[in-house]
C-alpha cells in the first residue's frame, strides 16, 4: 500500500466501522424498543451519541495518520494555519460572543441567527458561527503560507 497505507486503512476502518455500527445499532435499538426495554427516543439518543463519538475518534485517527505521512513543509503549513488562522477566526467569533451576551446587540443578533423555534437552534447556530471563521482563517493562512514560500 505504500506510505499512504496507514491513512487508507484508518479511513476504511472508520467509515466501514461507522456504517456497520449504524446498522447494528439501529437493529438493536429497534429490537430493544419493540421489546419495551427502552423508549425509542432514548435508544436513538444512545446509538447516535456512541456513533458520533466513534466517528470523531476515527477522524482524529485518520488525521494523525495523515500528518505522519505528509512531508515537513506540509506539516508546518498546517500547523501555522491551525494556530494563526484558527486563532484569528476565534477572535472574530469572540467578538460576536461578547456582543450577543448582553445589551442591545443581543436582540439584534437573536433576530438574525437561528430560527428562534427552540434553544437548540441558537446552540447549533452558535457552534456553526464559532467554527466557520476558524475554518476560513485556516484556509486563508494555509494559502498565504504556501504562496509566500513558492515566491521565495
Amino acid at each position: 500500500m505504500g506510505k499512504w497505507g496507514a491513512v487508507i486503512r484508518a479511513a476504511a476502518i472508520t467509515f466501514g466501522g461507522g456504517l456497520l455500527f449504524a446498522f447494528l445499532g439501529g437493529v438493536v435499538a429497534g429490537y430493544a424498543t419493540s421489546s419495551g426495554w427502552v423508549d425509542g427516543d432514548l435508544a436513538e439518543l444512545i446509538v447516535t451519541a456512541i456513533f458520533a463519538v466513534a466517528i470523531m475518534i476515527g477522524a482524529l485517527w485518520v488525521g494523525a495518520e495523515w500528518m505522519r505521512v505528509i512531508d515537513e513543509a506540509a506539516r508546518e503549513a498546517h500547523k501555522a494555519a491551525w494556530y494563526w488562522g484558527g486563532t484569528a477566526g476565534m477572535c472574530v467569533s469572540g467578538v460576536a460572543l461578547i456582543l450577543s451576551s448582553a445589551g442591545p446587540w443581543r436582540d439584534v443578533i437573536a433576530r438574525h441567527v437561528g430560527s428562534g423555534a427552540a434553544p437548540i437552534d441558537y446552540l447549533s447556530a452558535g457552534a456553526a458561527l464559532m467554527i466557520a471563521p476558524m475554518l476560513i482563517g485556516y484556509v486563508v493562512v494555509w494559502a498565504w503560507w504556501w504562496l509566500a514560500r513558492m515566491r521565495a
